[in-house]
């Protein structure tokens, strides 16, 4: 057998470059949404993210006013919350809307 001796970063073999906190932006979807909240959540609208404590773990939450309205799951939520709690802040703006799922751009606050 013969294999590619790769180092699992692509081929490279170093680990890829971190996005600077003020760069970090992508696009992912409300995780958990909830129906009330999500109800009165319109395609362009500006949502706020923050940190919220679910029982021993930090998590990302996005929010329509004070209200939760999901959380978001992404290969980049490390990253994300560790810019957060650098001070780096975020907004979450709705790219779309069908039903209950909701798509979101999560990008700094300039």
């Amino acid at each position: 057998m013969s294999g590619s001796g790769g180092g699992g970063y692509g081929g490279g073999g170093f680990p890829p470059e971190e996005v600077s906190c003020d760069r970090l932006a992508f696009d992912t979807q409300l995780s958990s949404p909830k129906a009330d909240v999500v109800a009165r959540i319109d395609v362009d609208d500006v949502l706020s993210v923050g940190l919220d404590v679910q029982g021993a773990a930090q998590v990302v939450v996005i929010k329509l006013g004070n209200e939760i309205a999901g959380g978001i799951t992404s290969p980049k939520m490390a990253r994300l919350l560790e810019c957060i709690r650098q001070g780096t802040r975020y907004t979450a703006t709705v790219t779309a809307k069908s039903g209950g799922q909701v798509s979101v751009r999560i990008s700094p606050v300039r």
